[in-house]
């Protein structure tokens, strides 16, 4: 796990002045073991190692037949990759993941990715045909982003790398209004202008100065057959074995949750000195360590729990918004960095049960279809009926009910977390565009689905593994724990384990009363008893709580000072916060996501120094 930065120049004008070293300092964190340098007159690499395989000689850039790469991630299947092109005549100086992917790239050419099992980005640069090749992983665990204009195309594990390329700063107003509903800016485009990321599953090359971007994986569903736990326990299992090779100590987080505890039980059976690392909030609803901890002691394994303040919450904020690039308004953020700094005292990579949620049917709102199915089934007219019936009634029970249930899909579900609604962003966006509306935005993917004759539930997790997953999830995930240089790996999010996955029927994935529904059944026997049926409970974070005393003080604090007047109604997100406080309504999420937003301002945009 690393990270680097890459510059290729169209046209090598002496004009152009970019001390490419002096960018990469600001990625340091990212691989704090190592610099290395590579320079021609068209292309320069910097990279940042942090030392997991091959921890004497995988030092990057690496060259080898007129080629060169730099690389962030792991590749899980790189010994079998290896020995087969051994067999092919191809010889290694190393033994890490690096070469061979390099090796692999010499052996078929772009088709090498169509092979990779892992998570990565690269970048290859070949001398001799002066050409870049290079890819994002299958489900976006590893970040690449870019900026191309008439002079050069750079890239970076971080967008604060090469922020600074650019001549002004200026806001995506478009990523902005889909922030506010979905409280991320959704993939492929970030919240400043001419800076966009490389999407999961696609390559990209540049030749006669053209940067071309070519996918070769689709994330599909198929529902096409009874998957038994059996090939859902021997898939996962196997996954969680490959996550676990390095050669420095692994650990895992575990939470009060089925799927840290799947990950947990595996990786203690593989490693019983492994250790677990937990976290709570010290309030009452918010904390699961005493379910952390009694899974623990069920696995035998040792578990570091810690528990943070309120003040030490606040304290935190601006090192996570800077950390993170562009804003996440996830609050569960700060407890990943906080647990990647504890993790970091004692290993170097960790494991996390991110993605079982998307792959095996997990949100609690996919139980939703057993409530609404019946009038989903209804001819159009009918629904039509009932959903304007519902709009006229009064704020009675059921009135919500009606409306979800006779609304189409596409016309209201936006992945796992809605903030706002297109009509309260107008209220507080100083400059709202209809264009930009979140269902424009999930036209192309809801036309994917229905092209799929995909169901109620698999829309939706199509939905979140291409909205979701990408710019929440894996976001934060990455940023925290890069932030504390310690690799954070994700074994449910494995192309074997989503072969197997995507076969799974409806009701393999939700019943009436819980949800992953096969994956517990696989897992039944493993996990501690009190884990199988467990219900969902996501990562409890007490800012509801919180925005009342100490915290409220501090985002009010900050939507008054922030320079973002151009932008959004502030009247209007401090009566969001004053009727929370009076107990007129839970504004929590609301809030949060406009005072991420003016924190992320101040310190990216405003370049302020923040101490709260």
């Amino acid at each position: 796990m690393c990270g680097y930065v890459s510059i290729y120049y169209k046209k090598k004008d002496k004009n152009i002045k970019i001390d490419i070293e002096n960018l990469a300092e600001n990625i340091h964190h990212r691989g704090p073991n190592y610099t290395g340098l590579y320079k021609n007159d068209k292309v320069e690499f910097v990279f940042k190692r942090l030392s997991i395989i091959d921890v004497e000689n995988g030092n990057q850039p690496l060259k080898k037949e007129n080629k060169v790469i730099v690389f962030n991630g792991e590749i899980y299947n790189h010994e079998e990759l290896k020995e087969s092109l051994m067999e092919k005549g191809h010889k290694f100086k190393t033994e890490c993941d690096t070469e061979v992917l390099l090796t692999k790239y010499i052996d078929n050419g772009n088709k090498c990715v169509n092979d990779l099992r892992g998570m990565f980005t690269f970048i290859i640069y070949d001398e001799k045909n002066d050409t870049i090749f290079g890819a994002r992983d299958h489900f976006g665990i590893k970040p690449i982003y870019y900026i191309e204009n008439d002079d050069l195309v750079a890239f970076s594990s971080e967008y604060k790398a090469i922020i600074n390329i650019l001549p002004k700063l200026k806001i995506n107003e478009k990523s902005l209004q889909n922030y506010l509903s979905f409280q991320f800016a959704p993939p492929i485009e970030t919240m400043i202008k001419n800076i966009k990321l490389i999407p999961p599953g696609y390559s990209f090359t540049i030749k006669d100065n053209k940067l071309v971007l070519n996918k070769y994986y689709d994330v599909e569903l198929i529902g096409d057959k009874d998957v038994t736990s059996k090939d859902v326990q021997d898939v996962i299992v196997d996954s969680i074995t490959k996550h676990m090779v390095a050669n420095v100590e692994v650990g895992t987080f575990l939470s009060g949750g089925i799927d840290s505890a799947i990950v947990a039980s595996v990786a203690s059976s593989i490693n019983p000195n492994i250790k677990s690392f937990s976290i709570g909030f010290g309030v009452q609803g918010y904390d699961e360590l005493e379910v952390a901890k009694k899974t623990a002691d069920a696995l035998g394994i040792e578990n570091i729990a810690i528990n943070v303040s309120q003040e030490e919450y606040i304290k935190a904020l601006p090192k996570v918004f800077y950390y993170l690039d562009d804003p996440v308004a996830d609050p569960s953020e700060v407890g990943i960095y906080f647990l990647s700094k504890e993790a970091k005292k004692h290993v170097t990579v960790v494991l996390s049960g991110e993605g079982a949620d998307e792959l095996f049917g997990g949100y609690n709102i996919y139980k939703e279809y057993n409530s609404v199915k019946n009038i989903q089934s209804m001819p159009e007219s009918v629904k039509k009926f009932i959903n304007k019936v519902s709009e006229s009634m009064p704020n009675i029970k059921g009135k919500s009910y009606l409306h979800r249930a006779s609304t189409p899909l596409n016309s209201r579900y936006i992945g796992n977390a809605k903030i706002f609604d297109n009509d309260e962003v107008k209220l507080i966006l100083k400059n709202y565009n209809e264009e930009h509306k979140y269902q424009n935005i999930l036209a192309s993917i809801y036309n994917e689905a229905n092209k799929k004759n995909y169901d109620y539930v698999t829309t939706m997790q199509y939905i979140d593994i291409n909205t979701w997953l990408q710019g929440d999830i894996l976001q934060k995930a990455d940023k925290m724990s890069m932030s504390q240089s310690i690799e954070l790996r994700v074994p449910f999010l494995d192309k074997e384990v989503l072969e197997t996955s995507k076969h799974l029927k409806l009701h393999q994935k939700i019943s009436k009363d819980n949800t992953k529904v096969l994956l517990r059944e696989a897992f039944k026997d493993i996990v501690p008893k009190h884990m199988v049926q467990k219900k969902k409970l996501g990562f409890p974070t007490p800012i509801r709580v919180w925005l009342k005393e100490d915290l409220g003080d501090v985002v009010r604090k900050t939507i008054n000072e922030a320079d973002v007047n151009n932008f959004i109604n502030k009247n209007y997100a401090l009566g969001l916060l004053d009727n929370h406080i009076k107990n007129k309504e839970d504004n929590s999420r609301k809030i949060w996501t406009i005072f991420a937003f003016c924190l992320w301002h101040q310190i990216h945009i405003e370049k302020q120094n923040i101490n709260f």
